[in-house]
């Protein structure tokens, strides 16, 4: 009896230990899963939430089929948004991902294709050579973290940040910090938004990482670029003019305005990436994707001086370069093909750079050809952007109305006047407004206003009038509201066009015309012509395309093709 009862002692006394245990491992399990769960929260959401950042992208590869990949693109966020793998594809099948960031430290590309390399094994590792002149002092800790927080903690991880924190000192980071990124971020809980609570990561990423940009900004020209670096290489000289005690004082001073020497520790890290690639059996391409700016403020501008240092550090350690602005001509447009000023290009600059570029990897490398569902699949919604980037790039007032004619007509189409919208009209302009279904004879139009409402393809309002209008509806899909005004130069000039009580109108002289999606509920572009003058300039709001442009993108990806 006496057994009996120890023996049930004992086997409580367990059975509670047991019951501890797994309290306590109950315990821990959970505070990790909602550590981690927080993490994901607070982790900024850099892309498609905001495509400036030109980060995220890296965690999109992880989900990639393994080995499916034949070449990966690297480096800073000229190749991120002049180099776009779908525009590839679509063209010769070459299946691409585009690893780039903002300001890439090219110590990030190294670690950023060690980890690669867990999970593909490319033929080619396209990298643009711009990080090769950045210096120490030009490392802040943004263009590190861009790669660090999307990278899976690992070897290639600790050793990345091992890097970031000998570069970066003037911070209070350790490496604990850089590996549980809540750490750094738990502050960002007032910024919190709907989509930081977005934690479920989409499998792909349509895009394979490369960024479309829909605005345009006019550069400098190639040669007023070059041109500006040989005066800047020339003036090697400091002169003070000093007055002393009335007494006019002259100092001169050895000191050059323009460097294009390379610092040795960068040479040493693309050294490492060759070795890196040899020992994997894969060939490196270095390349440059153009940017064009004043040399004097952009320490990037890709001139001539730099060309020629980048091709002779190249042919002395054997390492393939192809200069995509000075050994090619890929028919760069300064005025249409940047979209700020010549520091990136936008979509119309990536598709020549991506058509060029694929044609010479295919013409000097042994790369599949063959087309795969999942790419298939992810190309109908990279079109879908690519789009409504186009229609947000357009300059040519005729070509815009066909456009809309032919693309987005059963979209809500809402068109107002201010000032004056008819001196500039010809016959050519007037006859694509008349395909559109409008009726109004706008040489009566003459510093009057003007209200047009389209809807699924039908003119549901149109009116002239010398004196201001106003109209107001619903659309027939969303249920959103609209209200529409216009001003002629008789009446003091202006313009608005609200839906769902925000503004959309550029509010320029001549046509504004915004384009609403009623289906997906979203605008999809805001833009003014001046067509008061022949040349009919259109007007945008660079930072409302940016934002419209993610705003769709966001939708495809989270939504529609989700």
């Amino acid at each position: 009896m006496s057994i009996s009862i120890k023996s049930r002692k004992y086997f409580r006394e367990h059975i509670t230990l047991i019951q501890k245990i797994f309290r306590i491992c109950s315990f821990v399990f959970i505070g990790i899963v909602l550590f981690i769960i927080l993490q994901k929260i607070f982790l900024p959401k850099r892309y498609p939430y905001n495509t400036s950042y030109d980060a995220g992208k890296l965690n999109y590869l992880y989900n990639e089929e393994r080995n499916s990949i034949d070449v990966i693109i690297c480096g800073t966020s000229h190749s991120g948004r002049g180099i776009l793998p779908m525009e590839m594809y679509e063209k010769y099948g070459i299946k691409s991902y585009n690893i780039s960031s903002s300001a890439q430290p090219i110590e990030a590309t190294y670690y950023s294709i060690q980890e690669v390399l867990r999970t593909q094994n490319p033929k080619v590792i396209v990298i643009d050579v711009s990080s090769l002149y950045f210096n120490m002092q030009d490392y802040v800790e943004y263009q590190w973290k861009y790669v660090i927080d999307e990278m899976c903690i690992g070897k290639n991880k600790i050793q990345l940040i091992s890097e970031y924190l000998k570069k970066c000192k003037n911070n209070n980071e350790t490496m604990i910090t850089c590996l549980l990124p809540l750490l750094n971020y738990h502050t960002r809980w007032k910024e919190l938004s709907k989509q930081d609570f977005n934690i479920i990561t989409d499998n792909f990423h349509y895009g394979k990482g490369g960024l479309i940009v829909s605005t345009l900004q006019e550069s400098i020209s190639i040669a007023d670029m070059n041109s500006i670096t040989n005066e800047l290489i020339e003036n090697t000289q400091k002169i003070v003019y000093e007055y002393n005690k009335g007494d006019l004082v002259e100092f001169h001073e050895e000191n050059k305005l323009y460097n294009s020497d390379l610092a040795q520790t960068n040479i040493e890290w693309l050294l490492k990436i060759k070795d890196l690639c040899n020992e994997n059996q894969i060939q490196l391409l270095t390349v440059k994707v153009p940017t064009m700016y004043g040399p004097q403020w952009y320490s990037s501008a890709w001139t001539l001086e730099k060309y020629n240092k980048i091709t002779e550090l190249c042919q002395r350690y054997d390492i393939m370069y192809y200069d995509l602005l000075y050994d090619t001509d890929i028919g760069i447009n300064n005025k249409k093909d940047s979209q700020d000023g010549g520091m990136h290009l936008n979509l119309y600059g990536a598709q020549k750079i991506s058509a060029n570029l694929g044609k010479y990897l295919i013409d000097h490398y042994d790369l599949s050809q063959e087309h795969n569902d999942q790419w298939d699949k992810d190309l109908i919604s990279y079109e879908k952007v690519r789009k409504v980037a186009l229609l947000e790039l357009e300059q040519d007032l005729v070509t815009y109305i066909n456009m809309l004619t032919n693309e987005y007509k059963d979209n809500v189409i809402f068109i107002t006047a201010s000032d004056e919208m008819s001196q500039g009209l010809n016959e050519t302009d007037i006859d694509a407004l008349r395909r559109l279904g409008l009726q109004i004879d706008y040489f009566t139009a003459f510093r009057c206003s003007y209200i047009a409402v389209i809807e699924d393809g039908k003119v549901k309002y149109e009116a002239l009038s010398n004196r201001p209008l106003n109209y107001s509806g619903i659309c027939q899909n969303s249920g959103k509201k609209y209200e529409l005004y216009s001003s002629g130069w008789w009446t003091g000039s202006g313009t608005s066009i609200k839906l769902d009580g925000s503004e959309y109108a550029v509010n320029c002289r001549g046509l504004n015309i915004v384009v609403y999606d009623d289906k997906r509920e979203l605008v999809l572009d805001s833009v003014g012509f001046d067509t008061y003058t022949e040349y009919h300039t259109p007007v945008r709001n660079n930072g409302t395309i940016n934002w419209l442009k993610e705003e769709f993108e966001r939708y495809i990806m989270e939504v529609e093709d989700r």
